[in-house]
């Protein structure tokens, strides 16, 4: 709490734009993923796009990963680490 007449409080929460994009990227990978062995255990999808789909899977994590690593800068240019 602050003493009475001191000013507000400054508050440190800075909206990271990209935190989004990291979870996003991950939730995006990990249901391709899912979804890719549920249909090929099933035996409804055929090898070739299984390859597909592992492909995007990996476009999207890479995406995420990305996104953390510039999120991690963005954090550390208005917070001043």
């Amino acid at each position: 709490m602050s003493a009475p007449g001191s000013g507000p409080r400054r508050s440190y929460y800075v909206r990271n734009p990209w935190r989004p994009w990291v979870a996003g990227g991950m939730a995006g990978a990990s249901t391709i993923l899912t979804t890719t062995t549920l249909f090929y255990a099933l035996g409804r999808l055929p090898l070739a796009l299984v390859g597909i789909s592992v492909g995007l899977a990996a476009a999207a994590a890479g995406l995420a990963l990305y996104a953390r690593h510039r999120a991690a800068r963005f954090d550390a240019e208005h917070l001043g680490r």
